[in-house]
């Protein structure tokens, strides 16, 4: 029987002590590059210092991916712990291509079999996924069995989020239809969305107020939990704004007092692209009990 590894990305949102946890779990760092400055994020930034250096920031920042030889050079080092396969869970596709050239250079790496898996997301639905693959690994499924249930589980993935100003999505040119929002950007709260076929962020709705915002993707997931033969799990994530994912996720543990609901802060890589005070609901089958 294989002993598998999962490898994946900073922008899951896990910590070092889940990553610990889990024991087969191990994670590679993105950077960001801000005020001539590149941080590798969860290493030598953390949250708090990059939120408040982008507040006072005159250019936006950018973010980079490992290199492949970088990907290639972990790989390695998981084979060294005494794993035989990988399974490496990243970052839709849909904002940026590190999966696609990642996929396409595996063809030439032969030190350990690695299946390379796009997400459809990032932040806690992805780090979910990743926990999953994880359980299954430890309980000796096979690589097959593993890769066709977390496809399963992924479809199974959803979310809106909205951003308090959509400069930093405009400028890393991450949403797809900004020109539709041109002139009014300050006047709405964007409601975006990457379930579509090609996982890319989209604007769907134009809202004037947070609040109302915030009342809009509620009511877009309760449509969805109504439709849903299976019980959801709900992530609420945001960006510098814990307090009110606190709040948030007490106001929805009333509404919803039978779901698992977590709560999160988004890192520097995502929340380059968000800005600061943005909010997500994403949501996903129950597969782990806790």
């Amino acid at each position: 029987m294989s002993k598998i590894a999962i490898v994946t990305d900073s922008t899951s949102g896990l910590s070092d002590q889940e990553l610990a946890e889990m024991g087969n779990a191990f994670q590679v760092h993105f950077e960001v590059q801000m005020n001539g400055h590149f941080f590798h994020e969860g290493i030598d930034i953390t949250d708090a210092e990059f939120y408040q250096e982008l507040a006072s920031s005159k250019e936006l920042p950018t973010t980079a991916p490992p290199s492949i030889q970088e990907m290639f050079d972990f790989y390695d080092q998981v084979k060294a712990k005494g794993f035989d396969e990988i399974i490496s869970i990243h970052i839709t596709s849909g904002i940026t291509g590190f999966y696609n050239n990642l996929q396409a250079a595996l063809k030439d790496y032969d030190h350990i079999k690695v299946h390379a898996v796009d997400s459809f997301l990032s932040i806690q639905p992805m780090g979910y996924l990743v926990k999953y693959a994880s359980q299954l690994a430890k309980v000796g499924e096979s690589s097959s069995e593993i890769l066709e249930k977390i496809d399963q589980q992924k479809r199974t993935i959803g979310e809106y989020f909205i951003v308090d100003d959509l400069k930093n999505l405009v400028h890393g040119g991450r949403l797809t239809n900004a020109a539709a929002f041109t002139g009014s950007l300050l006047r709405i709260k964007p409601v975006l969305t990457m379930m579509n076929d090609e996982h890319k962020i989209v604007a769907t709705d134009k809202i004037r107020t947070m609040k109302r915002a915030l009342h809009f993707i509620e009511d877009e997931f309760e449509d969805v939990r109504q439709k849903t033969d299976y019980q959801l799990r709900i992530f609420l994530t945001g960006t510098n704004n814990l307090e009110a994912m606190e709040a948030w996720k007490k106001r929805l543990s009333v509404k919803y007092p039978q779901l698992n609901i977590e709560i999160g802060q988004i890192g520097p890589v995502i929340g380059a692209h968000l800005g600061s005070n943005a909010y997500v609901l994403g949501w996903s089958k129950e597969v782990i009990d806790k």
